[in-house]
């Protein structure tokens, strides 16, 4: 009888043992799973940073350079202009207003192509007059609309309004001009740069005001 007795309470110190290792592993287990979320959770949120930090100061680190993109426009949109345009088709407009406007802004544009040359040049060390349409994105966009506006003023020619198309398609250059010097204006950090985009701001805007409110009854 006291052997049965000793059995049946190792039995249950058995059953006991065994029901709480079970508890136990159960309760690891759980802390684990746990304890992987949180790992998991937190490795993804020093990632997210890490990445967001990476691209701040790589954002800092860049230098706009977007005030010679303005510069190297202005002075091959000038140059187109000048060479291309101005030359080809002003002496072959009738109005001698217009022909006398034209000269003012050739003048204009002469400054624009010096002094933007010099300036890339000495304060950036880019000779702008070396681009190209190959070479550069700028130089190509400048040209083919240029093309299309010398498309434009010879279509005038051939239908006998020449005078008008003309006025028209060089108050818009005048503001695409005047529109990239106040962009140079406010982005440079140079002040002679500043005041040269100030001053050319300055004297395009007087043209344009010439060019837009110019009326005739010849045109």
């Amino acid at each position: 009888m006291l052997m049965d007795n000793m059995a049946y309470l190792q039995q249950i110190a058995g059953v006991d043992n065994s029901a709480a290792q079970k508890a136990g592993k159960n309760s690891s287990g759980i802390l684990k799973k746990i304890f992987n979320v949180w790992t998991l959770l937190g490795v993804v949120v020093l990632t997210v940073i890490l990445v967001v930090v990476a691209v701040v100061v790589n954002s800092m680190n860049q230098v706009d350079t977007k005030d010679q993109d303005y510069m190297v426009q202005s002075y091959w949109t000038a140059s187109n202009l000048s060479l291309k345009t101005i030359t080809k088709y002003a002496n072959q407009v009738k109005n001698s207003d217009i022909r006398n406007m034209s000269a003012s802004l050739n003048s204009v544009l002469q400054e624009i192509i010096q002094n933007y040359k010099e300036i890339m040049n000495s304060v950036y060390s880019v000779k702008v007059e070396s681009f190209n349409a190959k070479n550069n994105d700028i130089v190509a966009k400048v040209e083919e609309v240029n093309t299309k506006l010398n498309d434009t003023l010879e279509d005038g020619r051939l239908n006998g309004i020449l005078d008008r198309v003309y006025l028209r398609e060089m108050t818009l250059q005048i503001a695409h001009l005047r529109s990239y010097q106040a962009e140079i204006k406010e982005r440079t950090s140079k002040s002679g740069v500043k005041d040269f985009a100030e001053k050319t701001e300055s004297n395009l805007g007087n043209l344009y005001n010439q060019f837009f409110n110019f009326k005739s009854n010849t045109i």
